[in-house]
């Protein structure tokens, strides 16, 4: 009876370890130009969060990049509802805004922010759903305040839809679908983010 038991661990152990790798996590390498650091969260007291709903950051990612067609994340706070009403919207990186504005139904206020890398590559920040604006133009610092959660106009419980794009994308010079089948050009955010931390130091 043991043995059978010692097996069936060892088929679960080399059966979990063998899953495919989710290619919605993959990055391409020639986004990785940033210093390392260079991105940060865009919502959370914390620089760097987790997307699991627990405790330790009070934020949690609600729909991921390439679930159900997303071209993004969805944050909310792990206290549900519209309890992250009117929360700071921080740039996630140093930039500049390309558009602050409200993008019409579905999106509400949106800003975009173009973030460049010392040997030029360019990538963009997309903030959607927000209930007020706090920079229209200009540069940017990480971690800067630019907007506050909302819903787009009551269309939505209030969340941030955050997205990170690059120039092989569709829709580089506007905001979006939202949802696509095809997301070349998009690369999920907290991939990006956790990606950037591990470059090494120049």
């Amino acid at each position: 009876m043991r043995c059978g038991i010692v097996i069936l661990a060892v088929i679960f152990v080399v059966t979990a370890c063998s899953r495919p790798p989710n290619p919605n996590k993959d990055i391409p390498s020639f986004l990785l130009k940033f210093p390392r650091n260079s991105f940060a969260y865009p919502v959370g007291e914390k620089e760097f969060i987790t997307e699991k709903n627990d405790l330790w950051d009070a934020w949690y990612n609600a729909q991921d990049f390439g679930e159900n067609r997303h071209v993004g994340e969805d944050w909310n706070k792990t206290t549900g509802g519209d309890t992250d009403c009117g929360e700071p919207v921080y740039a996630t990186a140093d930039g500049e805004i390309k558009f602050a504005g409200d993008a019409g139904p579905g999106w509400g206020n949106v800003i975009i922010v173009e973030h460049i890398a010392p040997d030029g590559t360019a990538v963009r920040s997309l903030y959607g759903h927000l209930n007020t604006i706090a920079k229209h133009e200009g540069k940017v610092l990480r971690r800067e305040a630019i907007g506050t959660i909302g819903n787009a106009n009551g269309r939505y419980l209030c969340h941030l839809h955050f997205e990170i794009k690059w120039k092989e994308n569709a829709v580089w010079e506007a905001v979006g679908p939202g949802y696509s089948d095809n997301r070349h050009g998009w690369t999920d955010p907290s991939e990006f983010i956790e990606k950037q931390r591990d470059v090494p130091e120049n």
